[in-house]
């Protein structure tokens, strides 16, 4: 039986995962776990060599810096931070998009760029409504800012720590802590440049009037009936499961003749009176069978607007969806959201598009908002849970015990990692524990606060990037884009065709895929011309980072989707230039830091 070539394995395989990954059919933590089972059953890799990745030096960094970001948003360092410099400067709508990018690029150089992201968007929610700026002239900045901003430290985004280990794999010398700071601080000044002038007239405008209920058309989810002397849910109980769960109806208030007697959000136990007008959120079709069975009849000239639906002690408020929230590709209906909470959902949005289905059977995704109803000490139960990122007034904590060991273990881990003092995976874990030990951050909080769907996307991927060089695929490839018209005499150009094919992927692809698969291609290039490999390695790690051009590029694009009320086409007209500026300065700039010497 003729033995199948394993470069023809690898090259299926990859061929797949770019499949699943474009298409968003399986998540791709699941995409990455199969990639490793494919490539070792067919034995394409040993199966030490393909569990390799899950125990490497870059899981245990990315696992670390995630406790980090956890304990940083957890005592409102990001967020105090953000808020004095925001009302510093002035209140012009371009020194604040420009400050905002600043911000979010600075603080994403160490800590997890979608954690910045979630520690921010309530922030900038905030100041958008008090200085009347529409948020979706900030949100934006703030994801690319954060994006930017990983390229000034290894630490700065999971597809750094990824390129290192590969590069480590390959017996090559990884990059220092700092070593690409001055093309990172570069970059961030061209982005903040971007945004104060020709990137902010691109921005869209939303109207900053319209009100949750309106961004959300709450008409058409949610209505008033007036309960009949003859219904039968008199003197019911609205948690009574038997009367209400069956027609697939939340009810979000009862009003009564005498305002001081009416109920907003009310609790299971209170009793359904006659003659009282229910507030009720369901799909058309239940409200209906409702109205026809129990002996209610609907209201003419129904005002379901914000005031509405709020109290002094209940909240409309609108939340997102972070990445790495444990509700992510599960429905309200799975989780049993209101049981768990006593928070009503009113309303969902999905990727700025407001969703008319049954609001409890929508599968929630990384950027969808919803809209929610509840009392406050629920809502703020919410908020410290983080699992939603609830976009109401951010109040500023002063800096505590927590904060402070926070900084101080940060700075010890980039002291110690910047000067060799023990090997930086080493320690950021240690910093990692120092947090658990010293009560900053419990234990469960943060095994909790960790996105292991990027640790086993990385793992995955790093087995797929050892068998691409294993099998000389990565060989390949540089040949192929090495004799494309000669360009291995003119080196600038590859560096330019590097960041271009990059970049491109990393629109359509995860960011730690697009790394992982270019680093040995730019290894081999760099091999076979005979260079030193740091301008082409610095080619591939600068961008993957630049995902502006889709909001799937990188979940910090994705969150800010509804925060900012943005569709796909802003991100391609906003991205798309940013894109070609960056690579062009990066495409002048990398050959300058990082001249094409003679390989030693």
């Amino acid at each position: 039986m003729p033995t199948v070539d394993p470069q023809h394995i690898v090259l299926a395989t990859l061929a797949g995962s770019l499949v699943l990954f474009v298409t968003d059919a399986l998540r791709y933590d699941l995409v990455a776990l199969l990639v490793v089972l494919v490539l070792a059953a067919t034995r394409c890799l040993t199966a030490e060599e393909a569990f390799a990745g899950f125990s490497s030096h870059a899981v245990i960094l990315i696992a670390s810096m995630y406790v980090f970001g956890f304990a940083v948003t957890r005592w409102g360092v990001a967020e105090t931070i953000s808020q004095k410099l925001l009302v510093a400067g002035g209140r012009g709508e371009a020194g604040i998009a420009m400050r905002v990018t600043l911000i979010s690029a600075l603080l994403s150089s160490v800590l997890s760029n979608t954690g910045v992201v979630a520690a921010l968007i309530p922030v900038l929610s905030s100041a958008a409504r008090k200085l009347r700026i529409p948020a979706s002239r900030l949100m934006i900045p703030l994801a690319f800012g954060s994006l930017v901003g990983g390229l000034v430290s290894v630490l700065g985004t999971s597809n750094n720590i990824a390129i290192n280990q590969v590069i480590r794999e390959h017996g090559a010398r990884p990059f220092e802590l700092f070593e690409f700071a001055h093309l990172g601080l570069c970059l961030i000044v061209v982005v903040c440049l971007y945004f104060f002038g020709p990137g902010r007239m691109l921005l869209p405008r939303t109207r900053v009037s319209e009100t949750l209920s309106e961004h959300y058309q709450v008409p058409k989810f949610v209505t008033e009936v007036l309960v009949e002397p003859n219904s039968t849910l008199i003197n019911r109980l609205v948690a009574d499961a038997d009367t209400l769960a069956r027609y697939d109806i939340s009810v979000l208030g009862i009003v009564r003749p005498g305002e001081e007697d009416s109920v907003m959000a009310p609790g299971p136990y209170n009793r359904i009176r006659a003659d009282d007008v229910l507030i009720i959120q369901g799909d058309p079709d239940g409200i209906v069978r409702l109205r026809e069975d129990l002996g209610v009849r609907e209201r003419d000239h129904v005002d379901v607007g914000d005031t509405r639906l709020d109290s002094a002690d209940v909240l409309l408020v609108e939340a997102v969806v972070p990445a790495g929230s444990e509700l992510i590709e599960t429905t309200l209906k799975e989780n049993d959201f209101h049981a768990s909470t006593g928070i009503n959902v009113v309303a969902f949005s999905h990727h700025g598009s407001p969703q008319t289905g049954r609001v409890t059977d929508q599968r929630l995704g990384v950027g969808d908002s919803v809209l929610l109803q509840g009392h406050r000490r629920d809502i703020q139960r919410l908020r410290r849970s983080r699992q939603l990122l609830v976009l109401d007034e951010v109040e500023t904590a002063p800096i505590g015990r927590g904060a402070v060991v926070t900084l101080v273990l940060l700075a010890l881990v980039l002291i110690l990692g910047a000067l060799h003092v023990m090997p930086l995976p080493v320690a950021a874990l240690a910093g990692a524990v120092g947090l658990v030990l010293t009560r900053a951050v419990k234990a469960d909080e943060a095994l909790r606060n960790i996105d292991w769907s990027i640790l086993i996307l990385t793992g995955g991927m790093l087995a797929l990037g050892a068998a691409f060089q294993r099998h000389g695929l990565g060989a390949r490839v540089a040949e192929w884009i090495g004799g494309m018209g000669g360009l291995g005499d003119t080196p600038w150009m590859l560096i330019g065709l590097l960041l271009a094919v990059t970049a491109g992927l990393t629109q359509v692809l995860n960011h730690v895929a697009t790394a992982v698969m270019m680093t040995p291609v730019a290894l081999s290039l760099a091999d076979q011309l005979g260079y030193d490999s740091r301008p082409f390695l610095m080619a591939v790690l600068c961008a993957s980072s630049l995902a502006f051009m889709s909001p799937i590029a990188h979940q910090a694009n994705a969150m800010v989707m509804g925060p900012g009320d943005y569709k796909y086409r802003d991100f391609l007209r906003v991205g798309t230039p940013l894109t070609l500026v960056l690579g062009a300065v990066a495409t002048v700039l990398i050959p300058l830091f990082w001249p094409f010497t003679s390989a030693q």
